[in-house]
């Protein structure tokens, strides 16, 4: 198991190819089995918000009458994808085997950078030790001090990273570690492709894209002397990343200056605070071991064209949250330029492993040769017994574990043309009804829109639904009648515990002891 994908100057027979991509299904299940994905169509991740626009395009049951389905799309490249896939390949499966791709392209890539400064592929028994570390360091659920080795060693900062659990635009990032592999291996031009590919596909990663266009950029100029060059890389970069640039900024312009700020306050301190605002993600500690763990790295490669590719990132993501910190900027914390640790942190901890393990050969070359053996058998057990593990656990997973699904399944037995359905907006376990059912709603507050005017609308059905559940019998009738009339809703979701506490003029249609769904047929 070389997992060697360096070119070679003899003829590649067909032969080695086909094992070439065997090996590469072999790594990708391996990895993706112990890694886990969360189910499309049951968990409350990301996914419900990701795809509504491409699902609903797709007509999957009456998501193209859901509201928020309606919105601009701030992703249109992913939403095509998710609408081809659901259409001519399977409406779930394909979205697993893509995943299980990047999972591939993911150790792949990491491998291929780490090996471009360290001598790993060469030997069988170092690659397979790196690989049990690195699959280790991705799945072992253990935390030290808030600190948890199978996210921070390989997230970002601000809850943010490439792989996660589902299959979703940010995992397209896996083309920023491509892109850096590519510039190792003097392919400039193949670089800034792969970039505007992972740039497309998430204009979150405009950030990430522009950093590493400067460094390789720089070291083209200044390193090697190439200053056409230089400038002609750069150019290609912005030609290949400007439809999707063009797209996003015209597409979401401003109203007015107000109203974009209003909607940017809207999303930056009261949707994603968690991923905008700098106070609240460096005050558990996290980020500043990410931070130093980057940073060891970079001494790590200190000497190598490594090094410069990625301290031009590392310095900007730090030096533009030491801004955002001062001046507190919703634009700029909107942008989240922090998001460049997505990568930063992954080739991290592995240069970090590579160095750990070509010191521990090099220092003991005569023990690493005689239990050479002993070593590759050790790792191959660590590997297959994470895949176990996580076997497992992707079983448990695709069970139906929470006390929606009886709800959900007779709504999406019974749903119509013209039904919406008013859900209590912020409970996380409901932010699958959507996806599980096929049915419309009047509003979540996970899965918002980016037009500064369909924020607002947004944030105002958000906190209208949230007064509806506040309020008590006839009040709620009341709602029903005004503020809520304008959505047109036909069905009212009401935790069991709480439906003394209804409109009498609902008509109860189904209940079990978690949820209840009532009828506004009396309307």
């Amino acid at each position: 198991m070389t997992m060697d994908t360096e070119a070679n100057t003899t003829p590649i027979s067909v032969q080695q190819r086909l094992g070439a991509i065997a090996q590469f299904v072999i790594v990708s299940l391996l990895f993706g089995i112990a890694y886990t994905q969360d189910p499309i169509y049951y968990s409350s991740e990301n996914q419900n918000t990701k795809y509504l626009q491409g699902l609903a395009n797709a007509d999957y049951g009456f998501l193209a009458d859901d509201w928020t389905a309606n919105t601009i799309d701030p992703l249109p490249v992913f939403t095509a994808l998710v609408q081809w896939t659901y259409q001519f390949i399977h409406p779930e499966y394909g979205f697993y085997l893509f995943y299980f791709l990047i999972f591939g392209a993911y150790v792949y890539s990491l491998i291929a950078i780490v090996s471009e400064v360290f001598p790993i592929r060469p030997y069988q028994t170092r690659v397979l030790l790196y690989f049990a570390l690195l699959l280790l360091f991705h799945t072992l659920d253990v935390e030290i001090f808030d600190f948890e080795l199978d996210e921070h060693l390989h997230y970002g900062v601000a809850e943010q990273f490439i792989l996660g659990p589902v299959f979703q635009p940010c995992n397209f990032g896996i083309f920023l570690l491509i892109s850096i592999y590519v510039f190792l291996k003097d392919r400039s031009y193949w670089a800034v492709a792969c970039l505007a590919i992972a740039g497309s596909i998430h204009p979150a990663y405009f950030p990430s894209v522009a950093a590493l266009t400067l460094s390789y950029m720089g070291i083209l100029a200044l390193q090697e002397r190439h200053w056409l060059k230089s400038m002609l890389v750069g150019i290609v970069s912005g030609i290949l990343i400007f439809p999707v640039f063009a797209y996003m900024y015209f597409t979401f312009q401003d109203t007015t200056p107000e109203l974009t700020q209003q909607a940017a306050s809207i999303i930056v301190n009261q949707r994603i605070p968690h991923h905008s605002i700098p106070a609240l993600w460096l005050e558990d500690g996290q980020a500043y071991v990410q931070t130093l763990l980057v940073a060891i790295a970079l001494y790590c490669v200190r000497q190598t064209r490594l090094f410069y590719i990625l301290i031009g990132p590392f310095l900007a993501a730090v030096l533009l949250t030491l801004v955002q910190v001062v001046i507190n900027n919703d634009f700029l914390a909107f942008i989240a330029p922090w998001r460049i640790s997505v990568f930063l942190v992954p080739v991290a901890t592995s240069i970090i492993l590579a160095h750990l393990v070509i010191t521990v050969s090099s220092r003991y070359p005569k023990w690493s040769r005689r239990y050479s053996s002993l070593i590759s058998r050790i790792s191959l057990v660590v590997i297959l017994s994470l895949v176990i593990v996580g076997g497992i656990g992707q079983f448990q997973k695709f069970q139906k574990a929470d006390g929606t699904f009886g709800m959900m399944d007779y709504v999406r037995e019974t749903k119509q043309a013209g039904d919406t359905y008013l859900l209590p907006p912020g409970v996380k376990e409901l932010r699958k009804f959507r996806l599980y059912t096929g049915a419309p709603i009047v509003i979540n507050r996970k899965t918002h829109p980016y037009k500064d005017v369909e924020v607002i609308e947004w944030n105002q059905r958000v906190e209208i639904g949230e007064e509806y559940y506040r309020k008590r019998g006839v009040r709620q009738c009341g709602m029903l009648r005004n503020e809520l009339k304008e959505y047109n809703i036909t069905h009212v979701v009401i935790p069991t515990d709480a439906i003394d506490k209804r409109c009498p003029r609902l008509v109860e249609r189904y209940r079990d002891e978690h949820y209840s769904v009532f009828s506004t047929e009396q309307f």
